[in-house]
């Protein structure tokens, strides 16, 4: 018996590009209570796969007979396979079986966010039996620790380090963009990018000798990965007095305040006393 990618290639090669209609209604002579079919106790409940990658769905079943085998996603009930036939129009979604195995697999390749949720393998038995399977899409996360904003002086040196966790494997790509332009390969501009992958990637980002223009919006897109984001500041001169003194300036101005009013409530009494003691 083969298993594993093995019998995935098998299935895939075995389905082909053509499409097969479903076949006709089950025999009365699997109707049989002895005959009936049932789920395999060892068929996977959970799935998870990272996003933009290929998902597997199994569903293993016994004394199938001649019932036929659907998939529906059950959010919306939409039929997505039925046997080794596509239902849906989105051909990412691909049903995989082999005469001689138990194992009908849906296979949804390129996943995205919303691919997540239950999926339910259906067999046409009377009455009808169904095993759901929850696909989880795993989205690594990304973060640049000098956000969410910095400041720099004109002429001085921008660097960004973008982090990818909670990825299974390693990003494809890792592209730096400044108010949506990709700026990875902007050699004229003196960028420049080195990107360390492992179990968590680090991409950084170095631009020299920068002007007030390269001011605005920083984001790092890794592939499967959600973006982010930091906007930049480029100025000539002092920082803005608020990078210095907002806090400061703030609290001065609360405290002084109450004093001005003690001292005039201190000269009142007195010109009140001299006015008395007259």
């Amino acid at each position: 018996m083969v298993s594993g990618p093995d019998r995935i290639t098998r299935m895939e090669r075995s389905f082909g590009s053509g499409k097969i209609n479903p076949p006709s209604r089950p025999n009365s002579y699997w109707d049989d209570p002895y005959r009936r079919p049932y789920f395999d106790n060892s068929t996977t409940r959970n799935v998870t796969a990272p996003l933009g990658k290929t998902a597997y769905l199994h569903c293993r079943i016994r004394q199938i007979g001649d019932r036929t085998v659907s998939w529906v996603r059950q959010k919306d009930l939409h039929i997505l396979t039925v046997g080794r036939y596509t239902y849906t129009s989105d051909q990412r979604f691909t049903s995989l079986h082999l005469d001689d195995s138990d194992d009908w697999t849906l296979k949804i390749q390129y996943t995205q966010k919303k691919d997540g949720g239950i999926y339910e393998c259906q067999v046409s038995s009377e009455p009808k039996i169904s095993l759901p399977i929850r696909l989880n899409i795993v989205v690594a996360k990304a973060t640049i620790p000098e956000g969410p904003s910095m400041y720099v002086q004109s002429g001085s040196t921008i660097n960004l380090t973008c982090i990818i966790s909670d990825s299974s494997a390693p990003p494809v790509y890792v592209f730096w963009y400044h108010n949506g332009r990709m700026i990875n390969y902007d050699s004229v501009r003196g960028v420049q990018v080195k990107t360390e992958t492992g179990p968590t990637t680090v991409s950084r980002l170095k631009i020299e000798n920068v002007k007030t223009t390269d001011s605005g919006d920083y984001s790092c897109t890794p592939s499967y990965a959600d973006p982010a984001n930091i906007t930049v500041h480029v100025i000539n001169g002092e920082k803005p007095a608020a990078m210095h003194h907002g806090v400061t300036s703030v609290g001065v101005g609360v405290c002084v305040q109450p004093i001005l009013v003690l001292m005039l409530v201190q000269f009142v009494q007195r010109c009140v006393a001299d006015v008395i003691g007259r």
